[in-house]
C-alpha cells in the first residue's frame, strides 16, 4: 500500500508536470517540496499570507535546500497545489519525520519559525501549529521553545512572549 507522501507526490507532482514532457526526477525533489509544504502551513496560518512570507520560503528553499532555479518553480507550483488540497498534516508530517535525525527535525521548527517572524510579527496561531508540528516531530517541548527564542533574537523580536 503507497504511504501518504507517495500518494502526495502522484498527485501535486503529476498535475504541475501534467502539461510537460521532461517531468523531473521527483525523488529529488520530494524533500523540498516536503519542507515547503510546512513552510507554507505556517505562512498560511495566521489567515494573511504576505508578500515578505512568500518571498522567505522562497529564499529559505534557494538557500537552505540548494534548489536550483530549474526546480523553484516547480516546487513553489507543487507546494500551492497541496496548499489548495489541504493535506492531512498529521499524516504529512509523520511520514516526512519518519527517518530525519533528531537535529534535522529541529533545524525545521527553527526554519519554520524564520516564516512565522519575517514579517517581524510572530503571531497565536503561527506559534500554535509550529507547536502542533513540533509535536509529531516529537521534539522535546524545551527544545521548541529554545527554537523559538533563538530565532526571535535572530529578527530581534521580543524573547519575553
Amino acid at each position: 500500500m503507497a504511504g501518504f507522501l507517495d500518494k502526495f507526490r502522484k498527485n501535486v507532482i503529476t498535475s504541475v508536470w501534467k502539461d510537460k514532457i521532461d517531468e523531473p526526477k521527483v525523488k529529488g525533489i520530494d524533500d523540498k517540496i516536503a519542507l515547503g509544504v510546512l513552510l507554507w502551513v505556517v505562512a498560511e496560518a495566521d489567515e494573511k499570507f504576505l508578500a515578505k512570507e512568500d518571498e522567505k520560503i522562497r529564499e529559505i528553499l534557494t538557500l537552505y535546500s540548494k534548489i536550483s532555479e530549474e526546480e523553484i518553480m516547480t516546487v513553489l507550483a507543487s507546494i500551492k497545489e497541496a496548499a489548495r488540497e489541504r493535506i492531512d498534516l498529521h499524516r504529512f508530517t509523520r511520514e516526512v519525520s519518519a527517518n530525519l535525525p533528531y537535529d534535522v527535525k529541529i533545524s525545521i521548527i527553527e526554519t519554520l519559525f524564520r516564516v512565522a517572524c519575517c514579517d517581524e510579527e510572530l503571531d497565536h496561531k503561527e506559534i500554535e501549529i509550529i507547536r502542533k508540528i513540533s509535536g509529531l516531530f516529537q521534539i522535546a517541548h524545551k527544545d521548541f521553545i529554545n527554537a523559538k527564542i533563538t530565532i526571535k533574537k535572530e529578527f530581534g523580536l521580543d524573547t519575553t512572549k
